[in-house]
C-alpha cells in the first residue's frame, strides 16, 4: 500500500529532499543511533514487495494490493528463479509474510479502507513450494481471521485497523496493526491449526508511525518492528527492537531509525548471516525503487 496515500503528487519532492529534518519521536523508551541500510536493486516485476521470507537459501516474496497470487523465489544475486502461484487464492491486498520450519503463511491483511472485518492468511507447505516450478500452482489452507472487536459504525480514514505485518512466534501468529488514526499498533495472537478463528486485541503499543512488517527470532527471542512515520514530509523509516517473554516487554524496547528513508515493507531475521542483521525490503516509491537491504544491528542496541 502506498506511503503516499494522504500526499498530493506537488508535494513529493519536497518529500524527498528534506527527509533527514525530523526529530526522533519515542514512547517512553530509549532510542539509538541511525541504522544504515546496505541495499541493492530487486527486478522490477517485485516492485510491490510487501513480505519476506528466507527458506532453502532464497528469497521468497509477494507483491500487495492486486497482485497475482504468486510468491516469488530468488536467489542471493537477486534474480528471480521461480514464482509460484497459490490455487484458488485471490490477492485482495498480500501484505505480509511469516514462516516456521514446515509453513509458509501468507497475510492477506491489508485494510486501507478500513471496510473489512475479516481478513484471510494462506498457509503453505514449504514443501509444495521449493518442488514448485514457474507457472505451476500449489495448495494452500485458508485462515479466515474476524477482528472480533470491529466496530459496527463505518471506519473513517483515519482508522486503526489497517494491517502489514505478521510473524509466528512459538506456536501462535501475531498480527499487528498498522494505526493511521493513532499512530499504535494492536496485537492478535492466532492460532496457527484454526482455519477460522475471531479474535480481540491483545495489547496497544505506542509505535510512534505506521507498522509495515515484523518478524520474531527465537533463539534470541527478539521482535522486530519495521515501519515509517506518518508524517511524511519529515518523516524517516524506524525499527523496535522488542524482547520477547509470553508477550512483548515494551518497556525494554528500543527504536533505531533508518537510512536511507524509503517506504520499507517488509523485515526478516537473517540467520545465514548470524543473529544480529535483518533482511528488508522496499517497494517502489518516490522515495526509493524495489530494493533489497541489509542492515546490521549494532551489539549496543541488543
Amino acid at each position: 500500500m502506498s506511503l503516499f496515500r494522504y500526499v498530493k503528487p506537488c508535494v513529493v519532492f519536497f518529500v524527498v529532499i528534506t527527509v533527514g529534518c525530523a526529530p526522533l519521536k519515542t514512547a517512553n523508551v530509549s532510542s539509538s543511533s541511525a541504522g544504515d541500510i546496505v541495499r541493492a536493486s530487486w527486478p522490477v516485476e517485485v516492485r510491490e514487495t510487501s513480505g519476506i521470507a528466507l527458506h532453502n537459501e532464497l528469497n521468497w516474496t509477494v507483491n500487495d494490493s492486486g497482485g497475482e497470487p504468486v510468491v516469488y523465489a530468488l536467489n542471493n544475486d537477486h534474480d528471480i528463479e521461480k514464482k509460484v502461484y497459490i490455487r484458488g487464492a485471490k490477492n485482495v491486498d498480500w501484505e505480509s509474510l511469516a514462516q516456521d520450519d514446515e509453513f509458509l503463511y501468507i497475510a492477506d491483511c491489508g485494510n486501507n479502507r478500513g471496510n473489512r472485518s475479516v481478513v484471510q492468511i494462506y498457509k503453505v507447505l514449504w514443501l509444495s513450494l521449493i518442488e514448485g516450478v514457474t507457472g505451476e500452482s500449489v495448495a494452500a489452507e485458508k485462515m479466515n481471521i474476524r477482528y472480533a472487536d470491529f466496530p459496527e459504525e463505518k471506519l473513517s480514514r483515519e482508522h486503526n485497523f489497517d494491517c502489514e505485518a505478521l510473524t509466528v512466534v512459538d506456536d501462535e501468529l501475531w498480527l499487528f496493526t498498522k494505526g493511521w488514526g493513532n499512530e499504535k499498533t494492536k496485537l492478535y495472537r492466532l492460532d496457527k491449526s484454526k482455519p477460522n478463528q475471531a479474535v480481540a486485541a491483545e495489547q496497544e503499543y505506542n509505535v510512534g508511525g505506521l507498522i509495515t512488517g515484523a518478524d520474531f527470532d527465537p533463539l534470541s527471542r527478539r521482535l522486530v518492528l519495521l515501519g515509517y512515520d506518518k508524517n511524511l514530509i519529515f518523516g524517516q523509516s524506524f525499527i523496535w527492537l522488542v524482547p520477547v517473554d509470553s508477550l512483548p516487554i515494551w518497556d525494554k524496547a528500543q527504536r533505531i531509525k533508518l537510512h536511507p528513508y524509503a517506504q520499507w515493507e517488509a523485515v526478516a531475521w537473517n540467520k545465514e548471516e548470524g543473529e544480529n542483521e535483518l533482511l528488508l525490503t522496499s517497494e517502489r516509491s518516490p522515495l526509493l525503487d524495489e530494493s533489497v537491504g541489509r542492515l546490521k544491528i549494532a551489539t549496543d542496541s541488543l
